[in-house]
């Protein structure tokens, strides 16, 4: 009985925690999808939960980094490496809030349940996004001056606004620099050009900007008020 005790002590710990409250927003989202093909029997929005587990992608990168980093055992280039993968696959959280255009009200009399549905996937997705660059943050400002983490945490939105400009239109995957990086390089230096790719890239660059920033004077306000 004390063993049980124990057990659901720590779980409960674990749930309070902010990894254990995403995974209960994420797993809100995957019953909402498994909800929709129950109503439905339409496979059409399981798509979501993959998005989801790549949403998760770079919060796992970067629990990683933060505790290989504490505990010393992490060589400067794996450091630096595990930055990069963290930063490849960081547009994929933020780009779930884009899945807001499967959205569709025509000839849908359950138009509410799709949008509780889309619209939580895009907030997990958000959050989770957020709550891994401020682990990123908490680690660069640990190793680094504090105006220089803030200087590549911006330049990390606005790279993963642009990434998400490349998901969404130009349909480009975080692994494709791994498996067709010339072509992927080419088409992102095109598309600097583009003024749709400009207006998207600073659009969500601003958004996740003010989010990020928000949450961040929330946590310091609450630390002056303890």
């Amino acid at each position: 009985m004390i063993r049980y005790n124990s057990n659901f002590t720590k779980a409960w710990r674990f749930l309070t925690t902010p990894i254990g409250v995403l995974l209960k927003l994420t797993f809100f989202c995957l019953l909402l999808i498994t909800l929709s093909y129950t109503r439905s029997s339409n496979i059409t929005y399981f798509f979501l939960a993959w998005n989801l587990f790549l949403a998760w992608v770079p919060l796992v990168f970067a629990t990683l980094w933060e505790n290989r980093l504490s505990h010393g055992t992490l060589k400067k280039w794996k450091a630096v490496a595990m930055f990069c993968l963290w930063l490849l696959f960081f547009p994929n959280a933020p780009y779930l809030i884009t899945d807001l255009v499967h959205l569709n009200n025509r000839f849908n009399p359950a138009i509410w349940a799709d949008t509780l549905l889309l619209f939580s996937c895009a907030f997990t997705g958000l959050v989770v996004g957020i709550y891994s660059l401020h682990i990123i943050h908490r680690v660069l400002i640990l190793l680094i001056p504090r105006f220089m983490s803030w200087a590549i945490i911006v330049a990390s939105i606005i790279l993963s606004g642009f990434g998400i400009y490349l998901g969404r239109v130009q349909r480009w995957n975080s692994w494709d620099l791994f498996f067709d990086p010339v072509t992927l390089l080419t088409d992102a230096f095109y598309q600097l050009g583009n003024p749709q790719a400009m207006k998207m890239t600073i659009g969500f660059s601003v958004l996740l900007f003010i989010v990020y920033f928000m949450f961040k004077t929330v946590i310091h306000h609450e630390r002056i008020r303890r």
